[in-house]
């Protein structure tokens, strides 16, 4: 029995003093952070400081005023903290309070005792007390009461009124979809519902509504005018199996339901639709989204986006061919060759965009050049900026390199981000890999992802779908074998089977992938070219046609990547033609999003502004699914026919 209870001791003993440990050195890690931020704060100003923390250290913005708020609360208590081992909540209670009760709770911790974050709440509350005399103390209990009956009450007559709107809604419904009858005494019912309604309405919300039109979009006064309008609309009995009301002279608003069921607190779901999680394809057009498209270059993001439920009220694109290219493929689609920064978007708010998009320019950031960043003529990331405050878009979804989060742009990137959180957005800086999307091709980039805030929280990074993984090989086998190559079997297989590993040297899958795409046409950088032949093909220069017997005779011979392969290793569809020389082509197909991504990401924003839930396995194994003229691409054949040696080339 002794020696269980030695045991016991011991092993207490032990664990107190490893925790003692971590805890002392978790608290110098807090003062340690706090000492880094002191000095960034020495020549940034506290605003700048949170952007740069937040963008380029991926600081979370619950920690973000403690760090910065250390110096002027904390500074010379460090020894206090570290005696004391304070834990990061309680640091951050302390810079939150006042000066008295920090005094108070300092000398507490001086004098040995332990204290959490609710020490430091009850420490504040009667320091507070002590400051008023004996009927201002009641008098402030007697008001927190009545203001939590208030609250109480306030909740039970929201909760009521809920109830309520979702009868209506549900009758709305039943009558849209003739479940049932539009009677004189149906109609009768729900007009006399929706003017007890109206009456709540506006006792909770007022019926001082300003014109629509003089309300941003998607804003939450904008939300309540248009339920306000469809209320109404139902008193006077404007309603049936047409649910579309006006909201001005040629407007043809929403559906009634649709503003009606935000007032619910139920999930909306989507009207009309009897599924709304796990769809395999686009629901119909009706529901479609907008998408205003910056920098569209060839067409790769849009194709993505429409791909993923999104039409295009305009596309922007300054270089010439791609714009040439966007409108041969896509004759419907309105393309603006214009330069962005002499384009001002106030003109598309009205249209209510649900997405802004664009690939701008990486030249100012990519690794292989020269990195100017803000003094690029080209750089436009300001630009993006400028068009979320004016379109006034839902949601916005910028693409660039990874060379955006290089330490020297950070800066740059803090005052971008800041500005897009007053323009209302919630914004996130994500990595995505063409390749976890079904793309032959490594190619790592950044998305500076973002929503108003109505729709915070909603959106989700599509996952990694190892099931879809493709390699170069199967992808291009049918392109390799177009002119009679008797390799290309062979080499098919050796790109099945050659392992491919990332910059660090971890194995990612069994089978070879493209670096990412480049426009070079001439001879490339050595060591990178002679890498690629390693690995069994190479990039420069650009083959006008797919290798034949006679090419593979020569010494030496590595297979090149034409355009048809580089454009289906960017997830072009076949049939998509480009215009320009081979210089212009090669350049459009290097900058394109790669279509996959674009859609797996658009089918991702879909879901946060709609509401619906897709099986993008599903959608994206099946490439164009749902839409019209659309290629799907099925797995290539290695056999070759008269057909498979026509070979894509560009419109010159």
């Amino acid at each position: 029995m002794a020696t269980d209870i030695d045991i016991k001791a011991q092993a207490l003993s032990s664990a107190r003093t490893r925790i003692l440990a971590l805890q002392e050195q978790m608290t110098e890690r807090v003062l340690a952070m706090a000492a880094e931020v002191e000095k960034l704060m020495d020549v940034v100003s506290a605003t700048e400081a949170k952007a740069f923390l937040k963008a380029r250290c991926n600081l979370p913005a619950v920690e973000l005023s403690t760090y910065v708020g250390f110096e002027k609360a904390l500074k010379g208590a460090e020894e206090v903290l570290r005696t004391g081992r304070v834990s990061f909540p309680v640091v951050k209670a302390l810079v939150a309070a006042d000066a008295d009760t920090r005094e108070d709770v300092l000398a507490r911790i001086a004098a040995g005792a332990q204290i959490d974050t609710r020490d430091v709440s009850a420490i504040k509350k009667r320091l507070q007390e002590y400051k008023l005399t004996v009927a201002e103390v009641l008098a402030a209990r007697n008001r927190k009461a009545v203001a939590a009956a208030a609250r109480k009450r306030a909740k039970a007559s929201v909760t009521s009124f809920e109830q309520k709107v979702s009868s209506l809604v549900d009758d709305l419904q039943a009558i849209y979809r003739r479940r049932l009858p539009e009677s004189a005494v149906v109609r009768n019912g729900l007009q006399h519902q929706a003017g007890e309604l109206l009456i709540e309405f506006e006792s909770i919300f007022g019926n001082d509504h300003p014109a629509l039109p003089d309300l941003p979009l998607n804003s939450a006064g904008h939300q309540v005018a248009v339920a306000w309008h469809a209320l109404r609309k139902v008193k006077e009995g404007g309603f049936g199996s047409d649910q579309t009301f006006e909201l001005q002279d040629g407007d043809h608003g929403p559906r009634m339901i649709s503003p009606l069921q935000a007032l619910t607190g139920r999930v909306s779901p989507v009207f009309g639709l009897r599924k709304r999680t796990g769809l395999t394809g686009l629901p119909p057009e009706r529901y479609r989204l907008k998408a205003l498209e910056l920098c569209a270059g060839a067409g790769g993001m849009a194709l993505g986006l429409e791909r993923a439920g999104f039409q295009h009220v305009a596309l922007i694109e300054y270089d010439k061919n791609a714009a040439a290219t966007l409108r041969k493929n896509r004759p419907d689609w309105n393309v603006v060759q214009a330069d962005v920064r002499k384009i001002d978007f106030t003109r598309y708010r009205k249209q209510g965009i649900d997405l802004l998009a664009g690939g701008l320019p990486c030249t100012p950031y990519t690794t292989v050049g020269e990195r100017k960043g803000r003094k690029d003529e080209d750089d436009l990331l300001m630009e993006g900026v400028r068009a979320v405050k004016q379109a006034q878009p839902k949601a916005f979804i910028f693409e660039n390199v990874e060379g955006l989060l290089h330490s020297a742009h950070s800066d740059h990137v803090a005052e971008a981000l800041r500005k897009l959180m007053k323009a209302g957005c919630q914004t996130e800086i994500h990595r995505i890999n063409a390749r976890d999307f079904g793309v032959a091709q490594d190619r790592s980039r950044i998305l500076i992802v973002g929503v108003r805030k109505e729709f915070a929280g909603a959106f989700r990074m599509p996952p990694r779908m190892p099931e879809i993984a493709t390699n170069i090989g199967d992808a291009l086998a049918d392109l390799m074998s177009a002119n009679g190559w008797s390799g290309a079997r062979a080499w098919v297989q050796t790109m099945r089977e050659q392992p491919f590993h990332d910059r660090f040297g971890n194995l990612v899958q069994k089978g070879a992938l493209s670096a990412t795409m480049r426009g070079r046409q001439g001879v490339g950088r050595e060591k990178e070219d002679a890498r690629w032949k390693r690995n069994g093909f190479t990039y420069a220069p650009i083959p006008k046609s797919a290798p034949t017997d006679e090419d593979a005779a020569k010494e030496g011979f590595v297979p090149g990547l034409t355009l048809p392969m580089r454009a289906r290793l960017q997830d072009f569809p076949d049939q998509w033609k480009f215009v320009g020389g081979v210089g212009s082509v090669a350049q459009q197909i290097e900058n394109a999003v790669p279509v996959r991504v674009a859609q797996a990401v658009g089918l991702a924003m879909f879901s946060a502004l709609r509401g619906m839930q897709f099986d993008l396995v599903a959608l994206l194994r099946r490439p164009g699914s749902g839409m019209v003229g659309q290629l799907i691409i099925q797995p290539p054949s290695l056999a070759i026919d008269a057909e498979s040696t026509k070979a894509m080339a560009p419109v010159v």
